[in-house]
């Protein structure tokens, strides 16, 4: 089965914003600052991964499309330090 990413960018809720990447997936905004990026997985699954400055992210699991976003809006404000030094 070939799986595409609609061309789209979406607003998910409000200031959250899918936007299609380069890699075949979506990046996630919110309130226009990069906090990370989803990519079809299995089925109906996508995998999350949260922006960390410096690194290449972190995994947070595999969900549905709207329950990785919100895994990743939630580990945002968990504390990420963002490249300025602020925290999320």
């Amino acid at each position: 089965m070939e799986r595409r990413v609609p061309a789209a960018r979406r607003e998910v809720s409000p200031g959250v914003v899918l936007k299609v990447s380069v890699m075949g997936g979506y990046s996630i905004e919110r309130d226009g600052d990069y906090i990370g990026w989803i990519h079809a997985s299995i089925g109906d699954r996508w995998s999350a991964y949260v922006r960390r400055p410096g690194t290449s992210g972190d995994l947070l699991g595999r969900y549905t499309q709207d329950d990785a976003v919100k895994a990743i809006v939630t580990a945002w404000d968990a504390g990420v330090v963002l490249p300025n030094g602020r925290r999320a």
